[in-house]
């Protein structure tokens, strides 16, 4: 289990964990606080946040926020459920409304796909770390595949003498893995405009 290699490695994580696992399993959550990991929001229902309103959006993350503040704070903590949105001006702001700001990650995130061997997981994070500023790099894992374990047990064994592992509250801000909503200027959209109009 994951919770049991970083316990006994004592390695630090980010758990970013929906309202609607929470509620299932509370002494898994409380497992991740008390052993001193940081809690971060990733929706309560896992819905693409672009097919939601921004009424629907801001109801989602008060009720994951609700759940969630029993164990630990949450804000400033989130994580987009597939990372959907990370490009929609619209999602960011209401996201930001709600108190949060979405959280990326710089590689790794295909621990789920089981037509990938464990080696194929591995080398792409292996190079990151290697060949950039240890605090940039990101990984993104989940707890439930079958695979996860071992690839974060190997990567532990390759990089744990010679990497700092640290929470994402521990890296200084702008280390910290954001997208930016891209946002058109007026200049192209008069452009799209003009183009559309001579079709």
């Amino acid at each position: 289990m994951v919770l049991d290699l970083l316990r006994d490695r004592g390695v630090p994580a980010a758990f970013f964990v929906q309202g609607t696992w929470a509620r299932a399993y509370p002494h898994a959550v409380q497992r991740v606080v008390d052993e001193g990991h940081l809690l971060g929001c990733h929706s309560y229902w896992h819905c693409a946040f672009p097919n939601l309103t921004d009424e629907g959006i801001a109801d989602d993350l008060s009720r994951s926020r609700n759940q969630l503040e029993t164990f630990a704070p949450t804000d400033q903590w989130f994580r987009l459920p597939g990372g959907v949105g990370i490009r929609d001006p619209r999602v960011h702001d209401v996201v930001r409304a709600s108190g949060y700001e979405h959280v990326h990650w710089t590689c790794g995130g295909d621990d789920w796909n089981p037509n990938l061997t464990a080696g194929a997981l591995v080398a792409p994070i292996l190079a990151q770390a290697r060949t950039s500023d240890a605090s940039a790099c990101v990984p993104l894992f989940h707890s439930w595949p079958d695979a996860t374990s071992a690839v974060l047990e190997a990567i532990l064994d390759e990089l744990q003498s010679s990497v700092q592992f640290v929470r994402l509250d521990e890296l200084d801000p702008a280390d910290v893995p954001r997208c930016k909503p891209h946002r058109r200027s007026r200049l192209s959209l008069l452009r799209a405009r003009t183009r559309r109009t001579r079709l």
